[in-house]
């Protein structure tokens, strides 16, 4: 369940996050949005990949978490397992609310941050302070304000990024199938990545547009995350062969 309210200094004046990453905080999924700009330095640790929005149709960069629907493999001892921590996880649990406003006299639908009260990691007595005691925004609410900002931005690139692939019919569906050491498989279903084959058959127009769009890179970014799908198998096996010794 979630219950999105915009944040303010008056209703939320005692509000606190707890900011460990641990299970059972909210970070219990295996799947986490990426945006184009940070690509560069998630491709390093995560498999990446493409999903499909239902609402609006476009293709979304993924981090791969874990191969089962709530399996996170990064969360260990209360911290993130890896040196970059993409920014959807970063950002809750605050999230992007639009709200009507004038702008130069003009009504229109401005972002503002919204903060959801059922997540595990708020409370009133435990974590870090969201508001000073005067009412003045911390520093930890005046990072996570520019994160949001970077999300904001992100949605758009994403979606421009979107269109050109599937505008030169690059994107394709995946099937990830998998074993792991003790003789188990499972297969995710629902992912999608760029055609390589189709990529590589690109003339030198079409590749210096995806550049100047700033695309290229992206694709280039996801490509060599790929290689983080034997990595993240490892994580996995390590894990199983944790239960197991303790049984």
């Amino acid at each position: 369940m979630t219950r999105h309210m915009p944040l303010d200094n008056v209703t939320h004046k005692r509000l606190r996050v707890n900011t460990v990453y641990a299970l059972g905080r909210g970070f219990d999924y295996n799947l986490a949005r990426a945006y184009p700009a940070e690509l560069v330095h998630l491709q390093r640790e995560y498999a990446l990949f493409f999903t499909k929005n239902p609402e609006s149709g476009h293709f979304e960069p993924m981090a791969l978490l874990g191969f089962g629907q709530n399996e996170n493999l990064y969360l260990a001892d209360g911290r993130w397992d890896a040196e970059h921590v993409p920014i959807s996880v970063q950002r809750q649990p605050f999230l992007i609310g639009l709200e009507e406003r004038l702008v130069d006299g003009v009504p229109a639908q401005v972002p503002v941050a919204h903060v959801d009260m059922d997540h595990p990691s708020v409370s009133e007595t435990d974590g870090i302070p969201v508001f000073l005691p005067q009412g003045g925004e911390s520093p930890y609410l005046e990072r996570m304000n520019s994160i949001l900002g970077a999300i904001y931005t992100g949605h758009e690139q994403a979606r421009q990024l979107s269109q050109v692939l599937v505008g030169l019919e690059l994107i394709e569906s995946v099937t990830l199938n998998v074993e792991f050491e003790d003789g188990s498989r499972m297969s995710l279903e629902g992912l999608f990545s760029v055609n390589e084959e189709k990529f590589r058959q690109l003339d030198a127009s079409v590749l210096g547009k995806l550049h100047q769009g700033g695309h290229l890179q992206s694709v280039f970014m996801m490509f060599a995350s790929l290689l983080n799908v034997g990595r993240l198998i490892a994580r996995k096996n390590r894990q199983l062969a944790i239960s197991r010794a303790a049984v």
